[in-house]
């Protein structure tokens, strides 16, 4: 897949990919104004045109979304398709408490502000993604693409209690669709623009009355967005070529039931590592040594022939038992992932830190639970946990004299936690919930010379371990009106310290630990045709990890423990059924965040140009970020859609228009005007989707089109010793698709 392909080649490939998948076949006057309104928040599902409750398990049983005292935005798997999201990062257009930024391989997720950049394997991110009940550990895991997904789950916030694994920020999770009890498939293609090409298949068997499988996979392919102007490097960039397949089995005898899925998918691609130059070239030390670079979106220029190569095998195993008024639970998963990742790390022709990186990842996790199953006053859950995470990781650079390796980084991660919650009905409207989880992690860290194909390696053996333990409380007061939910909620989140790599001798980064305090209102209104939540929040965090770039003249990024930040602000999210064809939804996040005492002035990391004289590239300067906001929190930033099913005959023609505006935020510290490259400037996107659904149900068809007015932003922006690079936000696409369900 180097070069743009002919129509018989496409053809080919075309059929490769679907060889793969057929073997698959204001808060209180609101709330009084709730008053008025029906049943209460978890009552079943009242008929159309009233908004029905989405069911989450959010505290790890199954709930009305609208009586979980969590700031949470969930989605089905129909409204995802319908607003035209196709992959994790894709979510944030719908929730505009999330930026998910890419560079390349590496997914960047942030939830109010809080988020972890480019890391290496000593690190961990502060957004938890769970795919069920597996937690992902590595950035460059969570490119998913959603393919038979029942909803996925934003949650936002700390979840220190039950979702504990360095979820300081929250947690975002992909719910599958299980094994159901009835004979199901389906089977969608689609063409667009790109010569991009996508195949879903499903195949749902229930073999008895007690067990059943499920097998599921999908292939999504693309054609680049960007080509390379310099013939010397790889042709196309930006392009995908991604291919997976989910199996399950289901044993279910309605005492204990057995859930086991295998999955398995792979990438070879450029997605999303079109990087340029930016900022004033003439000082980009790569364009004064006679390189090129891109001019927007269309273009690269690279002497980088390597592409993506990612394969992850992973499995989960989940066990309950029915005990009678109680259900004990046993969560086993277990990932192998295996990258060989490439980039271009200055973003231009010149051969300055043109790098690859092997990574290798061994994941095994044993959760056990006990939780009620009850309707009494006392509802409580209790668990163990244990994590073991190997990682080796080396990053090979080119800098135009010679290829050498900073050094093979090996990092075991031992994780130990014991964690319960409570929830008392103190009367019919009154609830407290408390809970708390201890964590003890250990994390061992040894950097020696790399044996791959005899290259050098430049950085001095090193090795340490060190290990961190933190309990982290939860305390929730809940008051329920009507059909209407009032919360107070404090939590606190607690994300694992680090090692740098290379790891250097220097002493481990120092854990995160974050405070919220936390009011919420849930209702649903108006005879249930209005759902409403509002939610407004306070953050105290300390020890915030904060990444950046690392010295001059490289591309590595270093992490380190910026003093402590603070942050408020307020969610909001609505949909309003306004008859049985029209849905309003749409929602908002207004936020303030600061840095306090974060004075570099002796550290010297943030970039600024630098002043003639001296040579081209970036240099260190002082800087003190103290009442700076945090780096990707927008101040304001919103969604909105409207579904309107037209009836025509017998069919309905189904309208979907969605927008997104994501307010002006900070890539990296804006250190002097020079660099205000590395601010992304507020942007809109419209993605729109038209259908046709014949009486039955059997068939449909859609056109879609996605960034509708070809707005231009960025993926992300990287401040290195050599200059500034970016990587472009997709163009505008368009296609149809065509589905069968049987």
């Amino acid at each position: 897949m180097t070069g743009r392909r002919n129509m018989g080649s496409r053809l080919m490939m075309a059929r490769a990919g679907v060889a793969l998948v057929p073997i698959v076949m204001a808060a209180l006057p609101v709330a009084a104004m709730a008053q008025a309104a029906g049943t209460q928040a978890d009552a079943p599902q009242a008929a159309e045109p009233n908004v029905g409750d989405i069911v989450v398990t959010a505290q790890r049983r199954s709930e009305s979304m609208m009586s979980v005292p969590v700031a949470i935005s969930a989605f089905s798997g129909d409204t995802l398709a319908k607003a035209g999201i196709a992959n994790v990062q894709a979510i944030q257009v719908a929730t505009p408490s999330l930026i998910i930024n890419n560079t390349g391989p590496n997914v960047q997720p942030f939830i109010r502000g809080v988020g972890s950049r480019l890391l290496q394997n000593g690190f961990d991110p502060s957004v938890a993604t769970y795919v069920d009940g597996r937690y992902i550990s590595r950035q460059t895991a969570i490119s998913l693409d959603l393919f038979d997904v029942q909803r996925v789950e934003v949650l936002k916030g700390p979840q220190g209690v039950l979702f504990g694994r360095n979820a300081s920020a929250g947690a975002i999770r992909v719910i599958t669709n299980e094994v159901s009890d009835q004979a199901e498939g389906m089977f969608k293609a689609g063409y667009g623009n790109y010569n991009h090409l996508t195949v879903q298949a499903m195949g749902n068997m229930p073999i008895s009355d007690s067990f059943g499988i499920r097998i599921a996979g999908m292939t999504d392919q693309h054609d680049g967005f960007a080509t390379n102007i310099d013939p010397r490097g790889r042709r196309e960039w930006d392009d995908k070529n991604m291919s997976a397949v989910r199996g399950k089995a289901r044993f279910d005898n309605g005492t204990v039931d057995a859930n086991l899925t295998l999955s398995y998918w792979r990438q070879n691609d450029e997605a999303g590592n079109d990087t340029v130059a930016l900022g004033p070239l003439q000082y980009h030390t790569g364009i004064v040594r006679g390189g090129t670079t891109g001019v927007g979106i269309k273009q690269v220029s690279s002497l980088v022939d390597r592409s993506i190569k990612k394969r992850e095998f992973a499995g989960e195993f989940d066990l309950g038992i029915d005990l009678g008024g109680a259900r004990l639970s046993s969560i086993t998963t277990y990932a192998d992932l295996n990258n060989v990742l490439s980039f271009d790390g200055d973003g231009t022709s010149a051969i300055l830190v043109d790098a690859f990186v092997k990574e290798k990842t061994k994941t095994f996790a044993q959760e056990l639970q006990i939780s009620s199953d009850n309707d009494g006053p006392i509802e409580w859950i209790a668990g163990l946990y244990y994590f073991n995470d190997k990682t080796g990781y080396d990053i090979f650079i080119d800098n135009g004299a010679r290829l050498f390796s900073q050094g093979h980084q090996f990092v075991k991660t031992t994780s130990y936690a014991g964690f319960g919650q409570l929830g008392w009905k103190v009367s019919d409207a009154l609830k407290l919930v408390v809970g708390g989880r201890y964590t003890k992690d250990k994390k061992a860290v040894s950097l020696t010379p790399s044996n791959y194909n005899g290259i050098p390696t430049v950085s001095p053996s090193n090795s340490d371990e060190a290990s961190w333990s933190k309990f982290t409380p939860t305390a929730t007061l809940e008051y329920s009106f009507a059909d209407s939910m009032l919360y107070a909620k404090f939590a606190r989140g607690f994300k694992s310290g680090g090692y740098n790599y290379p790891y250097g001798g220097l002493a481990p980064v120092n854990p995160e630990v974050l405070d919220m305090y936390e009011v919420g209102l849930k209702s649903s209104l108006f005879d249930r045709k209005v759902r409403l939540t509002l939610s407004s929040y306070y953050y105290d965090y300390k020890d915030l990890q904060v990444s950046r770039a690392a010295t001059e003249g490289s591309a590595v990024i270093i992490t380190q423990n910026a003093a402590n930040a603070r942050l408020y602000g307020v969610d909001a999210d609505l949909t309003w059924n306004v008859t049985r064809d029209l849905t309003f939804s749409g929602g908002f996040a207004w936020q303030h965040s600061e840095y306090r005492n974060y004075d570099l002035a002796t550290a010297k990391v943030f970039r600024a140009l630098q002043p003639g004289g001296s040579g081209p590239g970036m240099i260190d300067i002082p800087y003190d970020a103290d009442g700076e906001s945090l780096l990707r929190a927008p101040a304001f930033s919103a969604y909105a859609s409207v579904n309107y099913s037209i009836p025509v005959g017998n069919a309905k023609v189904p309208v979907n228009i969605a927008y997104s505006y994501k307010g002006s935020y900070k890539f990296d510290f804006i250190a002097n005007p020079s660099t205000e490259v590395l601010r992304q400037k507020a942007y809109h996107l419209v993605n729109a989707r038209i259908g046709y659904e014949p009486d039955g149900g059997r068939w449909s068809a859609g056109f879609w089109v996605n960034n509708l007015f070809r707005e231009r932003y960025f993926d992300d922006v990287v401040a290195s010793g050599t200059g500034f690079r970016g990587s472009y936000g997709a163009p505008r696409t368009y296609g149809a698709d065509l589905t069968f369900r049987f």
